[in-house]
């Protein structure tokens, strides 16, 4: 059994933060354990997408008995490439995980925030970065640059989902 998979005594949990730069949390018995960032390959119009068998082979390792994933939606702002590349690894993550028996749950960028302690605004990125690294200092060097940002979010999804799921 390798130190990611699931026993009965560890309960593994992924928190997702979905797009082609987003990243997989690991998280054992609550704690974080692993960081992966989101496997995705260049497509022909040079656009990065999530490669799904690559995100299948990572999740199957895992065992996670659920998953939490940021619910994201297109933007009126958003340019319809965009809109449409951002749902298609929201449907790639709910495949990988429904074929894998995964049960999967979506967190709203609000709720989550709010649970993390950080506030609505332009320097919510850079606050993601700084609360996770202060929550997980051993793993600091994470999160370290500014592209980082999509490893912190996914450890604060996955975070702020096992507290809701705890306060219930």
């Amino acid at each position: 059994m390798s130190n990611l998979q699931s026993s009965a005594a560890n309960r593994i949990v992924l928190g997702i933060d979905p797009g082609a730069h987003g990243s997989v949390a690991v998280f054992r018995d609550g704690a974080l354990v692993a960081i992966f960032d989101m496997p995705a390959l260049e497509e022909k119009a040079g656009r990065p997408a999530v490669n799904a068998p690559l995100l299948a082979s990572l999740m199957v390792k895992i065992h996670a008995c659920a998953a939490y994933c940021e619910f994201v939606g297109a933007r009126p702002t958003d340019a319809k490439a965009s809109a449409f590349a951002f749902g298609r690894s929201r449907g790639v993550i709910e495949g990988v995980c429904g074929s894998l028996s995964i049960p999967l749950a979506f967190i709203s960028p609000q709720t989550w925030k709010r649970l993390a302690g950080i506030a609505p605004g332009t320097e919510a990125k850079d606050t993601a970065r700084a609360v996770a690294i202060a929550k997980w200092p051993h793993m600091a060097e994470l999160f370290a640059r500014k592209r980082d940002i999509d490893r912190a979010e996914a450890c604060l999804i996955g975070w702020a989902a096992l507290q809701r799921e705890g306060s219930r």
